[in-house]
């Protein structure tokens, strides 16, 4: 049976707690902005970006986009922007912004580091 994004979310940042603090602060800054990062440049675009850069928090978030979506819509490796259907791209970025809110939350309970509030 498959993960709620809700226990998917929880395992996937107690999986980041396990790397030095530098890559967990800089994966909470970065997880929260990803969801409006996603909204304003799409799915692909997001992807793009974070394949470009090579910090670790940025790989962290590639593989959680990549084994998300395997597992969740049987996409082999998202990262490699093969071309999809509208429909499933539309599907596949949903999926993500709420797996996203998940992640933002878990992130500011359980990752230690600056607040923004």
């Amino acid at each position: 049976m498959m993960p709620s994004l809700n226990d998917w979310a929880k395992e996937r940042i107690s999986y980041v707690l396990q790397k030095n603090d530098k890559v967990q602060k800089s994966y909470k800054s970065e997880i929260k902005g990803l969801g409006s990062m996603i909204l304003q440049n799409g799915l692909y675009g997001t992807i793009a970006y974070y394949k470009v850069r090579k910090k670790d928090s940025s790989q962290e978030i590639l593989r959680d986009l990549k084994e998300l979506l395997a597992e969740r819509m049987k996409i082999v490796d998202v990262t490699q922007m093969n071309p999809i259907n509208d429909l499933d791209y539309m599907k596949a970025q949903a999926i993500v912004l709420e797996a996203i809110k998940w992640l933002r939350r878990y992130a500011d309970i359980l990752i230690e580091g600056e607040d923004d509030d």
